[in-house]
């Protein structure tokens, strides 16, 4: 075999290290991508719905999220605390047009609100006369305005039913919404609230 023919099948030879190299990365990609595809959510129709809570600012005339009261002064003698004035911001990103409505309810610092698990009559107080109910449009948000102003204060009723062991407190903000196969309202899982709130007795 000449030199020439020899050269040749050389080039033509395949470097096996070097394709082991790269079968080596493109299976890795390949692992990435799908285990990316696997544990990322999917984007479905269903959509979702949004509660923020905000408060006043009164020098800037803008509402905000910060602000939040803390320490509020209850007055022992009168039976009632300072008026606590809070907003909140309710959008509809669902497909449909939605009834809902915004529960306000005060529990112990120790009360468990997440997703699943909502305020009773057993573990808060209903705040029932503050409740606020709206029909959104899709896309439609009810912004903070007068009309999602929630303006309210604790009272001796209040801590009668949740009881005088506990001076921190959580104020509960809780999205429902009306289910037409159960006819009635539901809970949605969406909630907002104050935590760690401090009754200051005066």
């Amino acid at each position: 075999m000449s030199k020439k023919n020899s050269k040749n099948r050389a080039k033509r030879e395949v470097n096996f290290e070097l394709a082991a190299k790269i079968i080596l990365v493109l299976t890795v990609i390949g692992i990435i991508i799908s285990t990316t595809l696997i544990f990322t959510p999917s984007i479905s129709g269903e959509g979702y719905a949004e509660l923020g809570l905000l408060t006043y600012n009164a020098a800037e005339d803008k509402y905000e999220a910060e602000g939040y009261p803390q320490n509020i002064d209850y007055n022992n003698t009168e039976g009632a605390s300072e008026i606590i004035s809070l907003y909140i911001l309710l959008g509809n990103h669902y497909e449909q047009v939605k009834f809902f409505e915004v529960r306000l309810k005060i529990g112990l610092q120790s009360v468990l609100i997440n997703q699943d698990i909502y305020g009773t009559n057993d573990t808060t107080y209903f705040h029932k006369t503050h409740w606020k109910q709206k029909v959104l449009a899709v896309g439609e948000q009810w912004i903070p305005s007068t009309e999602t102003e929630f303006r309210f204060m604790f009272s001796a009723k209040i801590l009668n039913q949740l009881g005088t062991s506990s001076t921190s407190y959580k104020i509960i903000f809780e999205l429902w919404e009306w289910n037409s196969q159960l006819s009635e309202l539901s809970y949605t899982g969406v909630h907002a609230y104050l935590t760690s709130v401090k009754l200051v007795i005066v």
